[in-house]
């Protein structure tokens, strides 16, 4: 919610924005109830919002997360190939390209995180206020 939020009439305004953008963020479908009018007053409602927000993201993880090579595996291989291994040079590279893919995933994937848990936050707190 940190900088997506621009102060509106009401909290639950503000809420309600957040969600359609992080929505937007994640590649919801535009059909998603995420992005359409949703009742911040509904404990059902509320449960279903966070429930769609958790598998947004989860679907954006699959659909974006670069297919390449894994850095980790790599990297075991080049300590298990030892100093002055032929292999080293091409690992190496392939260990590189691999982060080269990767990193500006991950670093996408913890501002959603933090953004995906402010927002949990926000839903649950206001889920105590609407109670059962």
């Amino acid at each position: 919610m940190n900088d997506l939020i621009v102060m509106s009439h009401s909290p639950s305004q503000d809420l309600r924005q957040a969600v359609i953008s992080f929505a937007r963020t994640t590649e919801a479908p535009e059909e998603s109830f995420l992005m359409g009018r949703f009742s911040l007053d509904d404990s059902e409602q509320l449960h279903k919002i966070i429930d769609g927000m958790t598998l947004s993201l989860i679907s954006f993880c699959y659909h974006r997360h670069p297919r390449g090579e894994n850095v980790h595996e790599i990297m075991e291989m080049i300590e298990a190939a030892g100093p002055g291994s032929k292999d080293i040079v091409d690992l190496e590279r392939r260990a590189d390209d691999a982060a080269a893919l990767q990193i500006p995933f991950i670093v996408t994937l913890n501002r959603l995180l933090e953004e995906y848990y402010e927002l949990r936050r926000g839903l649950e707190h206001r889920l105590r206020e609407v109670g059962p």
